[in-house]
């Protein structure tokens, strides 16, 4: 189980309905966002009464995605049901729909039995006076008169040839607070589903749809290839699709903090002012993770190593605005199997592997093959934890020393059963 930033309780409480065994991925992200949905478990902002938009509207999106059919259901600009995630799940259970919004996406959940509530509360409407008292700043309004980085508006349009491209504005993240959380899980068939939940960014102009609803902008998962976790400005998130350009990597043949690295160079070298962070995770539990800008990104991780592995926090630090930092925390969540043994005797083991090339000036990723042949081949793993290679042997993929792990040699087991890390 992982989710992202340091809500080491929502994760506990999605990690303990996963360990209760196989098929419950859906229902632990889906108890993951339902924790973070009320009071403050994750922060002021999720909740939702701490992030009205500019006309001091409180609504939330939330998504869920099935890695097994690909199936995806979410809402967006939703005010007045408090549980996003319940509806979005609705809209999964019930519709044939991949995503509603606004008012429609209310009415909705009322027929689905969900309670109408006021999100508004004092502490929204202090948030909003506050805003208004610095003269709306910061605010999502550019190229209108007058100046929006310096008055409130009303707003109207300015002419096309007096457009400008305007100073960005920071909108800093706030350690502990954020209006956004991811979660993924695996189970130990393989099953990966993740789920979104977020109360959009203070100040936003009303209607606006932000990347929890968005498909591989947030969240993406497929269970033959794995899932990804992205979290930071959302309307860079939109364009980009990581959490989708990450997954791609790793069908592509990218190890996840090789696809971790080329997705997030691939969306600095348009936006060089983004910030936020990025989680990959491979369909055999390997995971990494990137971020860029932020002081630093936590993330939080639960059922690494067995049964009883509650919920750790990562923490990786990003250090400059041009610098972005991987070799970042990584693990495995899947075991091995004990013994592995390939002998050519006359046939070769033959990989097929799929390099990305990714050339920063352009907005496509070349493709190139090679075959690699190894004709005896010998591996031993504990039940806890790979082994290093003995003596001088070197990975058939990169010829790199170090752990050669069954996504590196690219095989299904030899077994009808995978050997987890959990047991029963």
């Amino acid at each position: 189980m992982i989710s992202t930033w340091n809500y080491k309780n929502a994760n506990r409480e999605a990690w303990l309905v996963l360990r209760t065994g196989s098929l419950r991925t859906r229902q632990a992200v889906f108890q993951g966002c339902l924790h973070c949905q009320f009071a403050d478990n994750c922060g002021r902002l999720l909740g939702g009464a701490s992030a009205p938009d500019n006309s001091g509207g409180i609504s939330l999106e939330a998504a869920l995605i099935d890695g097994t059919n690909m199936r995806y259901a979410a809402v967006a600009g939703m005010a007045g049901i408090r549980n996003a995630i319940g509806v979005a799940h609705d809209v999964l259970r019930y519709t044939n729909h991949s995503l509603l919004v606004g008012e429609a996406a209310a009415r909705f959940a009322e027929g689905m039995g969900h309670e109408k509530d006021d999100l508004s509360t004092s502490s929204s409407k202090d948030v909003l006076l506050t805003w208004r008292l610095a003269n709306c700043q910061p605010n999502f309004w550019r190229n209108v008169r007058p100046l929006a980085n310096a008055s409130c508006g009303k707003y109207t349009p300015l002419p096309q040839e007096k457009h400008q491209r305007e100073m960005r504005q920071e909108y800093p993240i706030e350690q502990g607070h954020h209006d956004l959380v991811g979660f993924l899980a695996i189970d130990t068939k393989g099953y990966i589903h993740a789920a979104s939940l977020s109360s959009g960014v203070r100040s936003r102009i009303p209607g606006r749809v932000g990347d929890a609803a968005v498909p591989g902008a947030g969240i993406y998962a497929e269970n033959k290839v794995g899932g990804a976790l992205a979290t930071g400005e959302g309307d860079v998130l939109m364009r980009f699709l990581p959490a989708l350009l990450a997954v791609e990597a790793l069908r592509a043949g990218q190890s996840p903090d090789e696809a971790a690295d080329a997705v997030m160079r691939r969306l600095l070298g348009r936006h060089t002012e983004f910030n936020g962070g990025l989680v990959v995770v491979s369909r055999w539990g390997i995971y990494a993770a990137t971020c860029a800008v932020l002081d630093e990104f936590q993330f939080v991780v639960s059922g690494e190593g067995s049964v009883s592995y509650m919920p750790r926090v990562k923490i990786l630090k990003c250090l400059d605005r041009h610098e972005i930092v991987f070799g970042g925390p990584r693990g495995i969540f899947y075991l091995a199997p004990k013994k592995i043994v390939m002998t050519g005797r006359g046939d070769f083991a033959v990989q097929r592997v799929k390099k990305v090339k990714l050339k920063e000036e352009m907005d496509f990723i070349e493709f190139s093959e090679e075959y690699i042949e190894e004709t005896d081949i010998e591996i031993e793993m504990n039940e806890e934890n790979p082994k290093e290679l003995k003596e001088d042997k070197r990975s058939i993929l990169d010829g790199s020393s170090g752990h050669l792990l069954l996504h590196q040699l690219g095989l299904a087991p030899p077994f009808p059963l995978r050997f987890p890390l959990i047991y029963f």
